[in-house]
């Protein structure tokens, strides 16, 4: 073994060698139900949702949609990119693992004319100098661990980000899907209102007619164009509504005002998702391991901390050689090194460390209230989404036997009016309550297919840890 070998030796266990000082991670342990309250237990538990959810709900313009999104909305490639900066970030941490060397080389050439000028005598002519070297920076010895402390750090901000920017998709998506049954909503009501304008308009032209006759008195005549100019307005109301969900719609898609044609409100299925479902589901929801992970970047912070009591050892060298003549400097150049190591330990720090500690623990403390709450709130939200769900899907059947009851006394109570056996309020009346049956319905499908929406964002969207890109290990080669 020649002593480069030996140097290399010795400085790869000193680098290895050391302990990382400070409280090792670990999972904190949380309280957590194993089922939900508002979940079916008559049922086999569900393990897993599908990733691509919003394909159950069998629209192909609706999936289109997400789809689109998850490419050109702006604040997934903002998300996307702040990862790629964390990233850069981490890449410079671990840098500090590793010795830094940077190589030189000149060229100094010298001419002297007229030697004997001031009295001294100079060589005559030129002269060159070559020299080439390895230059060591300032490279500390990690033997307490304070480096791989703060790559430790490093690393689980940056998977972080990685689930951040996975929970942002996931948002996006799902903002995407409501914004689009809302759109398919309006649209149903706005059918509905054209609907009740025509039925309306027959019945003002039917008092018209009547009133012309002597039939009927002029209030009546007049409450029933009263009642066609109130079912132009509710309609101008639709009209605007889907105006601005439009310009919603279109934001999340990252592109300029168009037009929305969205699927008929009945024609979009809800998803049977299901009500049996064990606790460790959410397992699979990015917010819930991006908290974690910012809590391991907090507890390695302590470790940064503490690490300031020791002593910190630096190490500079360089390796040199260096020739008069160009053929010298490849075949017996002059050897020059220097090696230049350095102790630093803390004497009298006046407090400053310990303030350093306290606040890395405090922020611990803060970070690891935040992850329980998030696990706190994922339950409630889950549990929640669940118990809305069931009980919007139950809705949706109570108001459409109401609606189709109400519908057939419509048809009754016009023939009526027409030969005129029931009063125009009378018949207003049914008129009114078939319209608030029939917007309730279209109102209760979009409920539901809101809340499943919900229920799948509650659950993490299907989204695993498989699915995060790779990520980087200590090796200074990045990903």
């Amino acid at each position: 073994m020649n002593k480069y070998t030996l140097s290399l030796a010795l400085l790869s266990s000193l680098i290895l060698g050391g302990c990382a000082i400070g409280p090792d991670y670990v999972k904190p342990d949380v309280s957590v139900p194993e089922t939900f309250t508002n979940s079916d237990q008559n049922k086999t538990a569900q393990q897993s949702i599908n990733s691509q959810w919003w394909k159950q709900f069998n629209d192909p313009i609706l999936t289109q949609a997400i789809e689109s999104a998850l490419i050109a909305n702006y604040d997934i490639q903002a998300s996307e990119a702040s990862v790629n900066a964390i990233l850069g970030k981490f890449d410079q941490a671990k840098s500090y693992l590793y010795p830094q060397i940077n190589g030189s080389g000149s060229l100094d050439r010298k001419g002297v004319n007229n030697a004997t000028t001031g009295g001294y005598q100079l060589h005559e002519g030129v002269t060159s100098t070559y020299a080439g070297s390895l230059a060591l920076a300032s490279y500390e010895i990690d033997l307490f661990g304070k480096v791989r402390r703060a790559n430790e750090a490093a690393r689980a901000t940056l998977l972080s980000s990685e689930y951040a920017s996975q929970t942002v998709k996931l948002s996006i998506a799902s903002n995407v899907a409501a914004s689009y049954i809302k759109l398919s909503s309006i649209q149903g009501q706005i059918d509905l209102a054209l609907e009740n304008l025509t039925v309306t308009q027959d019945i003002a032209n039917l008092n018209a007619f009547k009133y012309k006759q002597g039939v009927i008195a002029e209030n009546i005549y007049l409450q029933s164009f009263s009642e066609v100019e109130s079912a132009k307005a509710t309609l101008s109301q639709l009209e605007a509504s889907k105006i601005a969900e439009e310009s919603t719609f279109n934001l999340l898609l990252g592109r300029n005002p168009l037009s929305v044609k969205a699927s008929h409100i009945d024609s979009i299925m809800v998803p049977e998702v299901p009500t049996a479902l064990p606790s460790d589901i959410l397992n699979n929801r990015p917010d819930i391991a991006s908290a974690e992970q910012n809590l391991i970047a907090a507890n390695a912070q302590i470790g940064v901390a503490h690490a300031a009591y020791f002593p910190s050892i630096k190490l500079t060298g360089m390796l040199g050689v260096q020739s008069m003549e160009l053929s010298n400097f490849v075949s017996n150049p002059a050897r020059i090194w220097d090696l230049a190591p350095s102790v630093s330990i803390p004497i009298f720090s006046a407090g400053l460390i310990a303030g350093q500690i306290k606040t890395a623990e405090a922020d611990h403390n803060q970070t690891l209230a935040i992850y329980k709450k998030t696990i706190v709130s994922a339950f409630n939200d889950t549990n929640n989404a669940l118990g809305q769900t069931t009980k919007a899907k139950e809705q949706i059947t109570y108001q459409k036997a109401r609606t189709d009851a109400i519908k057939k006394a419509l048809l009754q109570s016009k023939l009526r009016y027409q030969v005129g056996t029931i009063a125009y309020s009378d018949m207003l009346l049914v008129q009114q309550q078939w319209l608030q049956a029939s917007q309730q319905l279209i109102i209760a499908k979009q409920n539901a297919l809101i809340s499943t929406i919900s229920l799948y964002k509650a659950l993490g969207g299907g989204w695993s840890q498989d699915q995060t890109p790779p990520l980087p290990n200590l090796l200074p080669s990045g990903r």
